[in-house]
């Protein structure tokens, strides 16, 4: 078997464990998927602070972003309301606090990153957490329906750009992405979020627009982290999960998607 053959079985088996445990917390309970969710905001932000560390003299607040964002998910899940993300205004301040007793060279990139890394971490898996909690109840479908599209999307992009992708879409960040493959995925996206809608008795035109958001989000996602990478000169975000890389590369495409479904289904009434 060729180097590239063992990749992507090692890729294939790690990608569908990494998938059964998604699936599968969030169809125990709430509390479950939001340990999920806590982890991949932990990994995501370690992740995007240690790329921000190959910047010489540049030295964000770890713990202080870690622990900002667990919160986040934590009180998201006790709340089920977004509301809950104006704890992290409230909490800003800890980070200047921080920043000034700690005294380091290059304070205004240290509190960028330390505030960045929240807002890109934490918040959409907090999103993620209220969008499952509807009526006082948890209702994993509509969590799964938006992460199984993300995974249909990267899927059949991958597939379609590599059996026909010809014109490349963004080879300055991604030289391996195709207006093909975009195209592709985009299509069964939708084709799936329509089936969900469907199966969920809900408006099959809306969800459509939905899958629409969610492929049209990820591919954003895949390319902002992408643009990360490039510029800090690093392959992956790290070596977590083999065959994938980082958990940063495994959710990265979930982290944009994940708050334009939120806003998406507010404004449909999804």
């Amino acid at each position: 078997m060729s180097l590239k053959g063992k990749n992507l079985g090692l890729r294939t088996v790690s990608g569908a464990v990494l998938g059964v445990v998604v699936v599968g917390a969030a169809l125990l309970s709430k509390w479950a998927f939001a340990v999920v969710a806590a982890v991949v905001t932990v990994g995501v932000v370690w992740e995007l602070l240690r790329m921000v560390r190959t910047k010489e003299g540049v030295e964000p607040q770890n713990l202080v972003a870690t622990a900002l964002g667990v919160a986040l998910v934590v009180e998201c899940a006790l709340s089920g309301s977004p509301v809950a993300l104006l704890t992290l205004l409230l909490l800003f301040p800890v980070v200047f606090i921080v920043e000034l007793a700690r005294g380091k060279n290059r304070p205004l990139e240290n509190v960028a990153a330390t505030l960045m890394a929240v807002v890109y971490g934490a918040v959409p898996m907090a999103l993620m957490v209220c969008m499952g909690q509807r009526g006082g109840e948890w209702e994993p479908a509509w969590v799964l329906a938006v992460v199984m599209t993300v995974w249909v999307n990267d899927i059949f992009a991958y597939l379609v750009g590599c059996s026909i992708g010809r014109h490349k879409m963004c080879p300055s960040i991604s030289p391996k992405k195709s207006w093909e493959g975009f195209a592709g995925g985009v299509v069964f996206a939708v084709a799936f979020a329509m089936a969900a809608g469907y199966m969920l008795e809900g408006n099959v035109i809306a969800w459509g627009g939905l899958g629409a958001v969610v492929a049209l989000g990820g591919v954003v996602g895949d390319l902002v982290e992408s643009m990360f990478k490039r510029e800090c000169g690093l392959k992956d975000s790290g070596n977590l999960i083999p065959g994938h890389g980082g958990m940063l590369d495994r959710f990265d495409a979930l982290l944009i998607a994940a708050p334009l479904a939120y806003v998406y289904m507010l404004i449909c009434g999804l």
